[in-house]
């Protein structure tokens, strides 16, 4: 059987860290620098004042409508009247109904067969 690997025992010194001796910060703060653009000497813009003349509607190029007017004839046709009935009523009697003479029933009453 093959053996387990074998290591040695660790006999480093433990790693230790130096101390700081950066000398501290004495730089002065920055300033921003001051800005070289130069001022604008431009003169101020202007506007022309409006010299159009203001607009005017065109006249209407429409002649007026001469023709006389129009008139409707007055209705002439005579009214209209309901035509009378041509039926003549009726004149026939009345019917009436013969009395019944019939003989009463005398018939037994009827019993089931057993």
């Amino acid at each position: 059987t093959a053996m387990p690997p074998t290591s040695a025992p660790d006999t480093k010194p433990p790693t230790t860290s130096a101390p700081d001796t950066a000398a501290p910060d004495t730089a002065a703060p920055s300033t921003p620098a001051p800005s070289t653009q130069a001022p604008d000497t431009r003169p101020p813009t202007t506007t022309a004042p409006d010299t159009a003349a203001p607009s005017t509607p065109a006249p209407a190029t429409q002649a007026p409508d001469t023709r006389p007017p129009t008139t409707s004839a007055p209705d002439t046709a005579a009214p209209s009247t309901l035509a009378p009935a041509t039926q003549a009523p009726d004149t026939r009697p009345p019917t009436t109904s013969a009395p019944d003479t019939a003989a009463p029933d005398t018939a037994a009453p009827s019993t089931p067969a057993p």
